[in-house]
């Protein structure tokens, strides 16, 4: 019989590939996307192994751990938590056992997979190694290559001004859609960056250079990469294409600041994640 994984992450845009890539691989998935459901699905589906997201509303993963380990059908189930900050971090706001696990995000599914294996005793299935891409649904945000991260993103009536184009301003949003979709691909969504790390990402600085207008329904990329990475700040530089032609071009400078909005260092791991998308940045206008 198959065995079970429960997943318990609010992010539904991450939960989807993952379910997806683990039931080709013969699991039966079933998710929950709050805390509360979460406790719930684990005593309806009685899993042989979750998945727990530290942060998420409904009670967060410790919550939701210790509750787990109060419970006589879960007390032993293998539980592994999948958090952006560090081991020693969560060690010290729960209280493990023996069925705990522990991995950084973000987490690959191959990584995953072979400690989902390793704490249920399977032998790894050479189909199961190297699983077969590409685990997002058509349309959805995907990597074009090492360095840039590609949003397809479809302008909409609201997006337009009176001439029918694109309004200038919104060209900054679609820029902060594309940052804030590569920073979720790397596992460090902004609400984990401010929850869990207490740091922030204020605007310093922001630029565009326009070459050329879109229009109502127009399906356009925006492209995000890291421009440069300073000791307590980080450029991101973007392009917005229609096809192989260039709309605009920019970028924005972000200071990394903590408590009292005081300047803070770029925590390594997140440094080393941003790192892949390093290339060089537009010219400022």
């Amino acid at each position: 019989m198959a065995k079970t994984i429960l997943i318990i992450d609010d992010d539904q845009s991450l939960v989807a590939p993952l379910r997806e890539g683990l039931e080709a691989m013969g699991y039966r998935v079933a998710a929950a996307f709050d805390g509360l459901q979460g406790v719930q699905s684990a005593r309806q589906v009685r899993p042989d192994l979750v998945i727990l997201d530290f942060y998420m509303p409904g009670g967060g993963g410790a919550a939701v751990y210790e509750r787990l380990r109060q419970g006589p059908d879960t007390a032993l189930t293998p539980i592994v938590f999948s958090t952006v900050v560090s081991v020693e971090e969560v060690k010290g706001r729960i209280k493990p056992s023996a069925h705990t696990y522990f991995l950084r995000k973000p987490v690959g599914l191959g990584q995953l997979a072979a400690l989902i294996r390793s704490v249920l005793g399977e032998a790894a299935a050479p189909s199961a190694l190297e699983p077969q891409p590409p685990l997002l649904d058509r349309g959805a945000p995907q990597v074009s290559s090492p360095r840039v991260f590609d949003l397809p993103v479809r302008v909409t009536y609201a997006d337009t001004d009176r001439m029918g184009v694109v309004y200038y301003a919104n060209y900054l949003r679609f820029f902060e859609q594309g940052r804030t979709e590569l920073l979720r691909g790397l596992g460090a969504r902004y609400r984990d960056i401010e929850t869990e790390r207490g740091l922030f990402l204020p605007v310093a600085e922001a630029s565009c250079r326009y070459a050329a207008p879109a229009r109502y329904d127009d399906q356009i990329i925006v492209r995000t990469w890291v421009g440069a990475l300073g000791k307590a700040s980080v450029t991101f530089a973007y392009e917005v294409l229609d096809g192989e032609h260039r709309l605009a071009s920019g970028r924005t400078r972000h200071a990394v600041v903590g408590e009292g909005w005081k300047p803070a260092r770029l925590p390594d791991d997140l440094r080393a994640a941003l790192s892949a998308y390093l290339g060089p940045a537009p010219e400022a206008p």
